[in-house]
């Protein structure tokens, strides 16, 4: 048996072992920095659509608000649009009847 050749054999193979060792670290590397990145980005994203969920609420409670308004001043409109009725009303039947309180013709 040839032990220098051996020993050659060994250490090519421990070198070539070791270069593909560094590929695989610099592969893990830029994986890594990918993956990173990933996350990043996703995490800026999940901050926009968490503001826009808060936007959407606040904008939510406007519209509650404001609907709540209209619905109160809808009521005070009818119950002015009643009280004029009536008086319109009054004022009809008065203008028939006349001064002497007898019907016009």
């Amino acid at each position: 048996m040839d032990v220098e050749r051996t020993m050659q054999f060994i250490l090519e193979s421990q070198a070539r072992a070791e270069v593909r060792m560094d590929r695989a670290e610099r592969r893990m590397t830029r994986s890594e920095s990918r993956v990173n990145v990933m996350e990043k980005r996703l995490d800026r994203r999940m901050d926009a659509i968490s503001k826009l969920l808060l936007q959407g609420t606040r904008m939510l409670a406007k519209t509650d608000a404001t609907l709540e308004e209209i619905a109160r001043e809808h009521k005070e409109l009818a119950q002015a649009q009643k009280e004029t009725d009536r008086s319109l009303k009054a004022l009809i039947r008065s203008l028939r009847q006349g001064r002497d309180g007898r019907a016009s013709t």
